[in-house]
């Protein structure tokens, strides 16, 4: 393809993902930093965009730029693997959430704005803003990696202040989409307590943070059977809550406006890949849509069902001091 030719493409691409009444040549010019002129030049084709204003077009908008140089084709796409460096994984794993927090918060405004997550472990988009359990799963992450010595104790591992605060961002922004729809698999909270029981039999949990653990745990079931009650976040927002008959692989998420798609797939305990392509966006958005068959909505309606399910979580959480 011509220069002129990928010119054209992403253009055509950029306009797609503009919602209508948007303006391009201002939304570039906020984007890129450039003067207006510049702007009109490359939008008129009479200069190229260079590599790094396409690559900031991509992260932003969500045009594939593989797509438009011809290298996706049959089934391939590109994924960002979001991988944590073992050197530093504070700082890494700081860097994920804080990405996160910064396409929340660019796309927060949108009124078509959606969050759509088929989970099997209790959601990051709850359990980030709890220390304790924050910190449980990456502690388990180390340990399964092999990245701390296993006599080192659960309690003995630091999480930076920056990373707490930035995670109970990501909670608050991810409670400002202007719908959430949640499918959880009915033992999110089994496949926890069973992980916190097994850290507690090696001794590398005493105790005594077993039971702040329990504590934590009982505080977030609490809130979460309130805004299923509710159907609303503290936000105003609007959320579904469904509680699936079938058991889930993984866990499958995807966000979407007029003008931006994202589809992520947990990988590694603590994080997820994910992609901007639009086939792979549109098979986790039909996963994740299609599980609702096999659930029962819990939030504002299936009083019967809701009191057992977190009647039943209840259980799991207080067989944690057995």
């Amino acid at each position: 393809m011509t220069t002129f030719d990928y010119n054209e493409e992403l253009i055509k691409a950029m306009k797609g993902k503009l919602p209508g009444g948007v303006n391009l040549a201002n939304t570039l010019i906020d984007m890129l930093y450039l003067g207006k002129e510049a702007v009109y030049r490359r939008l008129r084709g009479e200069v190229p965009f260079t590599l790094a204003e396409a690559a900031t077009i991509s992260q932003k908008m969500g045009v594939s730029l593989d797509k438009l140089v011809g290298s996706n084709k049959g089934m391939n796409a590109i994924f960002d693997l979001n991988i944590i460096h073992y050197s530093e994984p504070l700082e890494t794993y700081y860097s994920i959430v804080d990405n996160y927090v910064k396409i929340f918060q660019e796309i927060k405004g949108d009124p078509t704005s959606v969050l759509c997550t088929a989970s099997n472990i209790i959601p990051q988009t709850f359990y980030l803003k709890y220390e304790l359990l924050s910190k449980f799963r990456m502690f388990k992450w180390l340990y399964q990696f092999e990245k701390i010595d296993i006599e080192h104790h659960f309690e003995e591992l630091q999480m930076v202040d920056k990373l707490l605060d930035r995670q109970r961002d990501f909670v608050r922004e991810s409670q400002e989409f202007n719908r959430t729809v949640y499918i959880w698999d009915s033992k999110i909270f089994v496949y926890l307590v069973n992980d916190i029981k097994y850290f507690a039999r090696t001794n590398l949990i005493s105790q005594e943070y077993v039971q702040k653990l329990k504590k934590e745990l009982i505080q977030l079931l609490d809130e979460l059977e309130e805004i299923a009650v509710q159907g609303v976040f503290k936000t105003g927002k609007e959320v579904s809550i469904y509680i699936a008959n079938v058991n889930f692989e993984a866990t499958y998420s995807y966000i979407a406006t007029s003008a931006y798609r994202l589809s992520l797939i947990r990988l590694f305990a603590i994080n997820s890949i994910t992609s901007h392509d639009e086939n792979v966006f549109r098979n986790v958005k039909e996963w994740v849509d299609s599980l609702r068959k096999y659930s029962v909505l819990i939030s504002q309606s299936g009083e019967i069902q809701r009191i057992k399910f977190f009647n039943e979580q209840r259980e799991i959480i207080n067989g944690l001091c057995e």
